[in-house]
């Protein structure tokens, strides 16, 4: 997951040049999970269900979200290498995390194999990323909506065809001090909710994901968006909030919490990515 601030104590530090958001340090492993949701109705994932990309438009009353587990992922990082264009190959060459890098050309992969399922865009494309949330297309001069996510082996992306502010956020679920956290992140009313709820876990991962994705469809500073409230995405699984539409939920029996938010009022299908052949 692409952030801007690390919260190692509580206070905010540090801005990184990668993204936008908020980081919590430490480590774990994710499981594998499937999933089919629109923002008809609430979270329910499927469990062994999997879906095939769609091979269909997307259409302005459309966000389509695909996750993938990179483990499913047979090719080698260097077999990967290029899709890049030149930028993002000096990029990747930086870091120094075989982890990150792994994340960072998966998430690149994804969206090129999406790409190329719903509008044909061949994988050799040039693209430039926009301010992490425009995919420019060079050679046709198209872009398109985005917004990139990664927890433990999975990475999320949303996309869309038409113009629109996306925020993205998947979490894994870890044990931390959440009454000290949300302090940090919440308004008084977010940190009761979380300190007096039954399982605070899954409450405080939940605003958490709203806040992340909050803070990457508005490009609001950190501190503005701390102080936003959002208690609405802990009670419901979908509205209006901040003067944004929200989809947020559960994952992987409660393990994971995600959200995205956008701007445009738009009907968001949320699938498994189901890599079912080698792509080339």
């Amino acid at each position: 997951m692409t952030r801007l601030f690390n919260v190692v104590k509580p206070k905010f530090s540090g801005a990184s040049k990668w993204g936008y958001g908020i980081n919590l340090q430490g480590n774990g492993e994710s499981p594998k999970f499937n999933m089919i949701l629109t923002n008809d109705k609430p979270a329910n994932p499927s469990k062994g269900r999997q879906q095939k990309l769609r091979k269909e438009n997307l259409t302005p009353n459309k966000i389509h979200l695909y996750y993938l587990d990179m483990r499913q992922i047979t090719l080698a990082q260097h077999e990967l290498y290029g899709i890049l264009n030149r930028s993002e190959q000096r990029r990747y060459n930086d870091f120094k995390n075989t982890k990150r890098q792994s994340q960072f050309i998966m998430s690149r992969w994804l969206i090129k194999q999406c790409l190329k399922q719903l509008f044909a865009q061949p994988l050799s494309h040039d693209y430039q990323l926009i301010d992490y949330c425009c995919w420019k297309v060079t050679e046709q001069d198209k872009s398109y909506s985005i917004s990139i996510s990664h927890s433990g082996h999975f990475i999320g992306v949303a996309i869309a065809a038409f113009p629109c502010a996306i925020g993205l956020d998947i979490e894994q679920h870890k044990p931390r001090n959440f009454s000290e956290l949300v302090q940090i992140i919440g308004t008084k009313k977010e940190q009761n909710l979380v300190c007096n709820h039954a399982d605070p876990q899954s409450t405080f991962y939940h605003l958490w994901t709203a806040k992340e994705a909050l803070l990457k469809a508005s490009k609001k500073s950190v501190e503005r968006v701390c102080k936003e409230s959002l208690l609405s995405c802990l009670r419901h699984p979908f509205g209006l909030v901040a003067g944004y539409h929200y989809l947020s939920g559960s994952l992987a029996e409660d393990t994971y919490s995600y959200c995205v938010m956008s701007n445009s009022k738009a009907r968001v299908i949320v699938e498994d990515f189901a890599v079912s052949y080698r792509h080339t």
